[in-house]
C-alpha cells in the first residue's frame, strides 16, 4: 500500500510538471489545450493548475476565443514569470559579470566589473556585494515576487562537479570550497557549473528546439558545452568538452594544464593578444585595438586572423566529427568584433562530415553564461526537466 501511495505520488508530481511546462512553452494557454497536449483528462488539469494558482507560479490572464464547435469561451492561463528572482553570477579571471532576472530570463538588472583580479581571498567579497544589490532590488519588487530569490548560479571557468570546484587554470578557486561557504551564508539554493556548459544550456533554452548542440565558449580559454537529446552531457566528473585542453600542436606551448600545444595557448582571445602584442613590440593590446588595426588592414591583424581561423576550425572539425551536433554555436567577445571569422572557419571546415554543419555566433553573446545560469535556477525551483523559452520576447541582451 505505501509503494502504490509513493508512486501515485511520483505520478501527480510528473503530471504537474508536465502542465507547467505546457504552460511556460505558451504565452496563453486554455486548460481544454494542456489537457489535449499533455494526453491528461480535464478532471486532472483542472485539479493541477488549481494548485499552480494557489502556488502562484500560473495566472488567469482573461477569455480566450471559443472553438469552432461554439460554447463558453476558455479562460486563458499563463506563467507568473513575476513569482520568483534569479541571480546568475560569471566569474572569470579578469572580470565578474552578474545578472538578477525574473523567472522568463528577463533581466531586471545586471552589472558587470572589467580589470580586476580574482583570487579566493577576495571572490566572497565579489559576490557578497553582488547579493547585497540584488537584495535591495528584491525589497523594490517585493510586492510583486511571492517567493523572492529563488537560487543563485555561479559560472566557474575550469571543471566542476556536483557543484565541487576541481580545476581552474587561470584563477585559484579550485583551492577553496566555494559552494559550502556560499551555502552556508545564503538560505536560498547555490550552483556551481562550468561556463561553457552554461552556454550550452542557454542556447538550449533561449535560442534553438535543436535537441543536440555544441556550444563553444572563448575567453581567457576555451570550453565546450555539448547537449544530447536536449541534456547537458557532463561526461565523467564533469569532464567533458574541455576543448581547450586538447592537443593541437604536439610539444607546442606549455599549458598550465601540464600539456604542451593545448588548443586555448593558440586560439583563446588572450592567446591571440598577446601573440599580436609581442609582435608590434607593445606590452598590451585589446580586443578593441586589435579590431581596429584588423580593419585597418594591419597585415599582421589580418595574418593573424587567418591563422586563428585554421587552428578554430580545426578544432570544431574534431568536435563536429565527434559528436555530430545539428549545429554549432561560437561565443567570443573577439568574433562579435570581427564577424567575418565565422565565415573563415566555415570555408575551413571542407570534410564530408562537416561541411552541412552551421557555425553560429552566439546572439546571446557576452550574457549567454549568465542566461543558462538563470535558466540552471529556474528549472530547480520550479522542479521540472526541461526550460523551453525559445519565442520569449522578453529576454534583454
Amino acid at each position: 500500500m505505501k509503494k502504490l501511495i509513493t508512486d501515485r505520488y511520483k505520478i501527480r508530481e510528473k503530471n504537474e510538471q508536465l502542465v507547467l511546462e505546457l504552460i511556460i512553452q505558451h504565452e496563453q494557454i486554455s486548460r481544454a489545450a494542456v489537457s489535449q497536449k499533455a494526453k491528461l483528462n480535464k478532471a486532472s488539469v483542472s485539479e493541477i493548475t488549481k494548485s499552480l494558482l494557489e502556488k502562484q507560479l500560473i495566472q488567469e490572464v482573461g477569455i480566450g476565443d471559443s472553438t469552432v464547435l461554439g460554447g463558453r469561451k476558455p479562460i486563458m492561463l499563463t506563467f507568473n514569470k513575476y513569482a520568483g528572482l534569479s541571480i546568475a553570477i560569471d566569474i572569470g579571471a579578469n572580470y565578474i559579470a552578474s545578472a538578477l532576472c525574473y523567472l522568463d530570463g528577463q533581466i531586471i538588472s545586471a552589472e558587470k566589473k572589467k580589470h580586476i583580479t580574482v583570487s579566493k581571498l577576495n571572490i566572497f567579497d565579489y559576490i557578497s556585494d553582488i547579493v547585497s544589490e540584488y537584495e535591495i532590488k528584491q525589497k523594490e519588487l517585493n510586492n510583486k515576487c511571492t517567493y523572492g530569490i529563488i537560487g543563485m548560479t555561479i559560472a566557474i571557468h575550469g571543471i566542476v562537479d556536483q557543484n565541487e570546484i576541481l580545476f581552474t587554470p587561470y584563477y585559484d578557486l579550485d583551492q577553496i570550497d566555494l559552494y559550502k561557504k556560499l551555502s552556508i551564508n545564503y538560505s536560498f539554493p547555490v550552483y556551481l557549473e562550468n561556463e561553457a556548459n552554461l552556454t550550452a544550456i542557454a542556447e538550449s533554452t533561449f535560442s534553438t528546439e535543436q535537441a543536440l548542440l555544441v556550444s563553444v565558449s572563448i575567453h581567457s580559454g576555451v570550453g565546450a558545452g555539448i547537449i544530447i537529446d536536449g541534456n547537458l552531457y557532463n561526461g565523467r566528473r564533469g569532464m567533458s568538452g574541455e576543448i581547450g585542453h586538447t592537443i593541437l600542436v604536439p610539444n607546442g606551448k606549455p599549458c598550465p594544464c601540464g600539456n604542451k600545444g593545448c588548443l586555448e595557448q593558440y586560439c583563446s582571445e588572450d592567446a591571440l593578444l598577446l601573440n599580436y602584442a609581442s609582435l608590434i613590440g607593445a606590452e598590451k593590446v585589446t580586443l578593441e585595438e586589435f579590431k581596429i588595426a584588423y580593419q585597418n588592414n594591419d597585415s599582421i591583424a589580418l595574418q593573424l586572423v587567418d591563422e586563428y581561423s585554421v587552428y578554430l576550425a580545426a578544432a570544431l572539425n574534431n568536435i563536429i566529427a565527434t559528436y555530430a551536433p545539428e549545429i554549432v554555436y561560437v561565443n567570443s567577445s573577439l568574433i562579435r568584433r570581427i564577424p567575418v571569422i565565422v565565415g573563415k572557419i566555415q570555408n575551413n571546415l571542407v570534410s564530408s562530415f562537416n561541411k552541412d554543419i552551421e557555425i553560429k555566433s552566439s546572439i546571446l553573446g557576452s550574457k549567454a553564461s549568465l542566461l543558462g545560469a538563470t535558466s540552471i535556477n529556474i528549472q530547480n525551483f520550479l522542479n521540472i526537466e526541461k526550460l523551453v523559452l525559445v519565442d520569449s520576447e522578453n529576454i534583454v541582451l
